[in-house]
């Protein structure tokens, strides 16, 4: 009696990490951190460019939103695009991209030309993100998917958003007054994020294709190959080295990844129908209020505290030391992709932030209380946006993954760009406070929203899309 073909998902599990896993890891780190400091960028420079281009809250919180709706077209076309002609190269055309977005950035002689060069920057962006969190989704075992994905975010993120800042300050200030940039400091900011995204462009050319996207296509030999390479931890293969057969035809049927052929058409539908269309719509809404709660306070933070009395650099010196606690939340958040249910991470995360805005519009009077409150707040947003990224790759599977985490993250960036304009109408018509109870007001409606997306802690890829026939789960 012969036994069952083992699918590709027993495989990756059973390869274990290897040099090959950290080494992509790093690779899409590394591109993800700068893509943060893109989009953090505005907020950093918000008073810089107000001073030399003009740009009030309102100008600003627009030049955002562009910005953001420019990531949504290129994180949903990239989706959509990684699905059919793979992971890998979709992440190198991103990067480059967005490494000319940066540079025109530098070059823009008004607010208007920002706006647009902002557009080509955003549109790298928004592949990089959703194609980065189904790649290291499809390439990682089991065991470690909640670990790697969202260390995506801990170190993107969570050190990137501190570093942004740091970074700002350092361009505007000694940087600025070395080269005598006087009012150009800011173009020297936007045209500094171009240089190491050239360097991180030609690395990727050795990352592998994930297995599950190469079987999802029909091609035995390259999922061999590409196995082959995790399982000895080499990023090219070189003439004469043994590539092992782990699958063929037999064994790739058991694959989820090779059960279903779609049109691009079907893939369009398929996010927004049964079986995927009640986990689209809750983790998608909890995405929108996600996003537009944290740029609402970020974008606007240090506009706040520059009102109060501070000075440009000394609201960016706070805003950068209140975002120090968005790493300590990526970092709870990788333990929790490991330990704890997703729905609990999101859920109980999204109260606390909740609690802690409202807390922080209340209480941060002084300097001691705004920054301890600030960075506290913090934790939870990066606690909930990392988990939510966790989540989204593995609600889906193979055909549809890079398109479907592509509308969740970029449904996200939609609130990030819609939600800010009207953070800051309240806060030029009605004051903070108001700002930052809507805040609280998005993040219960978040809690709420994720109670609805079906749990996927530690479940294989397979097994929750459907085709362990062992089990009996339901795409």
């Amino acid at each position: 009696m012969s036994s069952k073909p083992r699918s590709l998902g027993e495989i990756i599990d059973g390869l274990g990490l290897t040099r090959t896993h950290y080494l992509a890891l790093a690779l899409v780190v590394m591109g993800g951190l700068f893509e943060v400091f893109e989009q953090l960028i505005l907020s950093a420079l918000g008073p810089s460019l107000e001073k030399e281009l003009g740009v009030d809250a309102s100008a600003l919180a627009l030049l955002s939103t562009v910005s953001l709706l420019a990531i949504v077209a290129g994180g949903v076309i990239g989706g959509l695009v990684a699905d059919i002609f793979g992971r890998r190269s979709l992440l190198a055309v991103s990067l480059g991209i967005y490494c000319l977005g940066s540079v025109l950035s530098a070059m823009a002689p008004n607010s208007v030309i920002l706006g647009v060069t902002r557009i080509v920057t955003g549109l790298g962006v928004g592949g990089e993100i959703a194609v980065g969190l189904t790649y290291l989704s499809e390439l990682t075992p089991t065991k470690f998917r909640g670990v790697f994905v969202s260390l995506f975010n801990t170190i993107s993120a969570g050190v990137g958003m501190f570093l942004a800042y740091a970074y700002t300050l350092v361009v505007i200030g000694p940087f600025a007054s070395a080269i005598n940039a006087g009012d150009n400091a800011w173009r020297w900011a936007f045209g500094l994020l171009g240089v190491p995204a050239v360097l991180i462009f030609f690395f990727r050319r050795y990352l592998p294709e994930t297995p599950a996207h190469l079987l999802s296509r029909g091609k035995i030999q390259e999922t061999n190959e590409a196995l082959t390479r995790l399982a000895t931890g080499k990023l090219r293969l070189r003439s004469g080295d043994d590539v092992h057969q782990y699958v063929d035809r037999q064994t790739a049927a058991a694959s989820e990844s090779a059960q279903h052929n779609e049109s691009t058409g079907q893939t369009l539908k398929s996010v927004l129908a049964r079986p995927l269309r009640r986990r689209t719509i809750a983790l998608g809404v909890a995405a929108f209020l996600a996003w537009g709660a944290q740029f609402s306070v970020v974008l606007l933070m240090p506009l706040i505290l520059v009102s109060r009395g501070y000075s440009v650099q000394g609201s960016v010196t706070f805003t950068m030391l209140q975002n120090f606690g968005g790493l300590i939340g990526c970092a709870i958040a990788s333990y929790g992709g490991f330990a704890i249910s997703r729905r609990t991470v999101v859920s109980s995360a999204a109260v606390c932030s909740a609690i802690s805005v409202l807390a922080f519009a209340l209480f941060a009077e002084g300097d001691a209380l705004i920054l301890a409150l600030g960075f506290v707040f913090q934790i939870f947003v990066l606690l909930v946006n990392t988990t939510i990224w966790t989540w989204a790759p593995e609600l889906y599977p193979t055909r549809v993954r890079g398109f479907g985490t592509a509308v969740i993250v970029n449904t996200g960036f939609v609130g990030g760009a819609l939600l800010p304009l009207i953070s800051s109408s309240l806060l030029q018509g009605v004051g903070e406070f108001w700002v930052f109870g809507v805040v609280a007001v998005m993040y219960l409606g978040l809690a709420l929203a994720a109670l609805f997306v079906p749990e996927t802690h530690r479940v294989p890829l397979e097994v929750l899309h459907g085709s362990d026939k062992r089990t009996g789960a339901a795409a």
